[in-house]
């Protein structure tokens, strides 16, 4: 895999499955509700064209941004794909 321009690849932070059937409504609700508590995601990969991080850093992406990502599974594990710009804060 060869990521390009300036995109970048977050790990999505894993929830716990539930045991009770939840609606696809009620599974979006937490989904939402989950996103504004995840305030430091790994970067899995970088583009070819990205200079602010490298791969491992810790990142924080604000909440509409991650509401528009694109949702992308790598490797049998689900990754958010951002732009470069969409970077708030970097640890």
């Amino acid at each position: 895999m060869k990521l390009k321009g300036r995109r970048i690849l977050l790990t999505k932070p894993v929830r716990k499955e539930s045991t009770i059937k939840l609606s696809e409504k009620e599974e979006a609700e937490i989904e939402a509700s989950m996103m504004r508590s995840w305030t430091a995601l790994e970067v899995f990969a970088i583009g070819d064209s990205v200079e602010s991080v490298t791969v491992g850093d810790k990142v924080y992406i604000p909440s509409g941004a991650l509401k528009n990502c694109e949702v992308v599974e790598v490797d049998s594990s689900v990754k958010l794909m951002l732009q470069e710009g969409d970077v708030a804060i970097i640890w």
